[in-house]
């Protein structure tokens, strides 16, 4: 494995690290007994998401949580080798769907009709 086959490795490793920490931070807000705790982990929610990377930041503005971070990274796989990280179109539609613009023509190469 080349150096920034590494460098990417434990990039994602860290990236899915912190998503781990924000599907808890979720599910905690979910159960806030009120609001004052619920604002507290949203301020944490918050300051662990702009820890990402700019192009997660673009790329899930619109869908900015762990489910949104994963599907990113499942996105960003399919691109740089779709034929050893396939996706689905559904799964492709809901990444162009929260990214702007959209670029329909982009999809359509990898799912014509």
């Amino acid at each position: 494995m080349g150096k920034s086959a590494m460098a990417d490795s434990n990039i994602t490793s860290e990236i899915l690290k912190t998503i781990d920490i924000l599907e808890v931070l979720e599910a905690l807000l979910d159960n806030a007994p009120n609001s004052e705790i619920e604002n507290i982990l949203q301020e944490a929610w918050i300051k662990v998401s702009e820890t990402f990377p700019d192009d997660f930041k673009e790329a899930t503005r619109e869908d900015a949580g762990a489910e949104g971070l994963r599907r990113y990274i499942r996105v960003k796989a399919f691109f740089e080798n779709p034929a050893q990280n396939p996706i689905s179109s559904e799964e492709l539609e809901a990444y162009y769907r929260n990214r702007a613009p959209v670029d329909e023509d982009s999809a359509e190469f990898f799912f014509p009709e």
